[in-house]
């Protein structure tokens, strides 16, 4: 501890010798980008008081004020979301004073935007607000009894013309948890530091912060850099779960060694994954950041919860290299006020979710028949989308702002008209790795596309304060890949990245000895044709499956299916009572539509082919095998070294 706190210290001074030079890199930046605002000294200060309210106190401290008036704007959104959360409706009790305490009248000049008079503020300035926060994901926020987990989109506002500005921030943790404090960032490796610097707005809040007592942090280190792993998990006590919580820091060390094996050396010198373990959360999440992530798991610890908080990691800590570094046009710096539109997610998430498969397989953790029944699985899931037909992965990617996890505040026909570019995306990268190794015999992959795109774009000279590089365009995704490959994929892009054509499995798993089979499970009921939940009495129809069954029957979405030949189909359940009838076969459904109940006759479809996968052509050819050994060759596993 006592070292802990000395080396903490020793950063503090040295931060604070720095901060000079950053505040001439950000007026050199700022003026090269067209900035002319002179740099301020800003001071945030995050206080936390009372849990059991769910308010933050912020605190924004001003210096060098010479303007008439100063905008702070809360952001709209959150890098990583690609959906409007307008954060602002948690904020309250705004209020700013001057420097001599003196109150600063200030008005709302949009939803998002405070403007503050400072023509008698004294040459500095204070702003004090609170933020409701009670939500746990990776894009808002938590303060509550067991600990303040804090997104820094929707807590700390922004000085407009000031984000490249260098910050200080300050954290005042809850006085009544003194014992076993923890503060879990990715400014620092000490967890009892609580002052803090940042080179400006965007790295302000791209660094999510946990503050608890009773988190386990475990340490590893690989390929030069300390890896950190925080674990909180919700009502249970850390020695209960010493084994499964050395299980997740272990796989993860395997992981974090595969995926640095595969990308250029990051320059970050500490990585920082953070954990919640808890069954008190509706969906699970997780968050990209420079040197850090935040995963959510639901549920408790077990070998199912292992497995999808190690998928999630591998994930998470892909994007170091896939978004945060290697970027489209638009993300980083960043427009918090409204969308920022890119084609690219398929890219950005679902390429990085084939890596998060393949580096499951290279680091051990996953069986060769695994990750093929994955991939399978993805094949599955496209395949039962309708919106397949009518939306192409970059059309998916630009119209994320609609479904991202974004509020839906009337119906849509989301589930007959989108698909998910993570499906398709991953999909995409599976099929342009293996085309561009057969057409380069082997040579060259999707790892060379990906390494040669970070070289070219975070390599070049820093177009922005932000980070080094730049970012890139749409075009430029399959201009690299022709430039690495040797050949064209212009047709391929247009057919499938840009178009809705089916996906050309067959040929492409041939080409590396695979094969794809489809097939029904026994017991599989006849198709009616829509997505049904259940509800009080019945099930309700979510959606209805163009030109199916359902579709031709008159069936909508909204109708309640009470019984079929006047059976009740709610204590044996829907599958169960299709399965009495065979495809072809016609039946009367008992319907409650509003107020008043009718007849609908359905005539079923065919079973739904549900068991999908992939497999190696015993007659494959020397060819095709090598592509298949490079493709997946035995994987290396790594010393683990870890320490608590």
């Amino acid at each position: 501890m006592l070292t802990e706190l000395h080396a903490a210290t020793n950063r503090n001074r040295a931060n604070q010798l720095s901060r000079t030079w950053l505040w001439l890199v950000a007026l050199a930046l700022s003026c090269a980008a067209g900035l002319h605002a002179a740099p301020l000294s800003l001071h945030y200060h995050l206080i936390l008081t009372r849990p059991t309210t769910h308010l933050i106190d912020v605190e924004i401290d001003v210096s060098d004020v010479n303007s008439p008036t100063l905008d702070f704007v809360m952001p709209a959104w959150a890098p990583g979301r690609y959906a409007i959360y307008n954060f602002a409706k948690n904020v309250q009790q705004f209020e700013a004073v001057g420097a001599q305490g003196q109150s600063l009248p200030w008005s709302n000049t949009d939803k998002e935007t405070w403007r503050i008079d400072t023509a008698n503020a004294g040459g500095a300035v204070t702003v004090r607000y609170r933020v409701y926060a009670d939500d746990l994901t990776g894009s808002f926020s938590q303060f509550d009894p067991t600990d303040a987990n804090v997104n820094g989109a929707g807590v700390f506002m922004y000085l407009a013309g000031h984000k490249p500005d260098p910050v200080a921030l300050t954290i005042q943790p809850p006085a009544s948890w003194a014992s076993g404090l923890k503060i879990i960032d990715g400014f620092s490796d000490s967890t009892t530091q609580a002052v803090f610097q940042a080179p400006n707005y965007d790295r302000l809040i791209d660094t999510p912060i946990e503050i608890c007592q009773d988190c386990t942090v475990s340490r590893f280190v690989d390929h030069g850099k300390t890896f950190r792993v925080a674990i909180h998990i919700y009502g249970g006590l850390p020695e209960t779960n010493r084994a499964w919580t050395a299980s997740l820091v272990q796989g993860l060390h395997r992981i974090v060694h595969s995926e640095m094996s595969m990308m250029p050396t990051p320059e970050f010198q500490e990585y920082t994954f953070i954990y919640h373990i808890t069954p008190f959360v509706s969906l699970g999440d997780g968050m990209e950041h420079l040197n850090s992530t935040e995963i959510m798991v639901r549920g408790v610890p077990s070998d199912a919860i292992l497995s999808e908080a190690l998928e999630l990691g591998a994930h998470e800590f892909f994007h170091v290299w896939n978004v945060k570094r290697l970027r489209p046009v638009g993300l980083g710096p960043f427009d918090y006020t409204h969308e920022v539109y890119t084609r690219s997610l398929w890219f950005v998430e679902g390429v990085t979710d084939y890596y998060a498969f393949l580096n499951l397989y290279r680091a051990g953790i996953w069986s060769q028949q695994q990750l093929l029944d994955r991939l399978a699985g993805e094949i599955r899931q496209l395949r039962q989308e309708p919106g397949r037909k009518m939306m192409s992965a970059e059309r998916s990617s630009f119209d994320a702002w609609f479904y991202d996890r974004a509020p839906q505040m009337q119906q849509t026909n989301f589930a007959n008209s989108t698909i998910s570019y993570y499906n398709k995306g991953a999909l995409l990268g599976m099929l342009l790795d293996l085309e561009i190794r057969e057409r380069t015999d082997g040579k060259r992959s999707l790892d060379d596309v990906l390494q040669a795109m970070y070289r070219k774009f975070y390599g070049a000279p820093a177009a922005t304060y932000y980070l080094p590089g730049k970012g890139y365009r749409e075009s430029d995704i399959l201009q690299t890949i022709n430039e690495v490959s040797g050949s064209d994929f212009t047709s391929f892009f247009d057919k499938y990245v840009r178009g809705v054509a089916p996906l050309p499995y067959a040929p492409v798993l041939a080409a590396a000895g695979l094969e794809l089979s489809v097939s029904t499970a026994p017991n599989t009921p006849p198709s009616l044709g829509a997505l049904t939940r259940l509800a009080e009495n019945g099930y309700e129809v979510m959606a209805v499956r163009p030109g199916g069954p359902a579709d031709r029957a008159g069936l909508s979405v909204g109708d309640i299916l009470v019984d079929v030949d006047g059976l009740s189909l709610i204590p044996m359940g829907l599958n169960t009572r299709l399965r009495m009838y065979p495809a072809g076969s016609k039946a009367p459904f008992m319907v409650q539509r509003y107020d008043h109940r009718t007849i609908v006759w359905v005539t079923f479809g065919p079973p739904t082919p549900n068991v999908y996968r992939i497999t190696v052509n015993p007659m494959a050819t020397p060819q095709q095998l090598q592509i298949w050994e490079g493709w997946l060759a035995t994987p290396k596993t790594p010393a683990m070294q870890s320490n608590g």
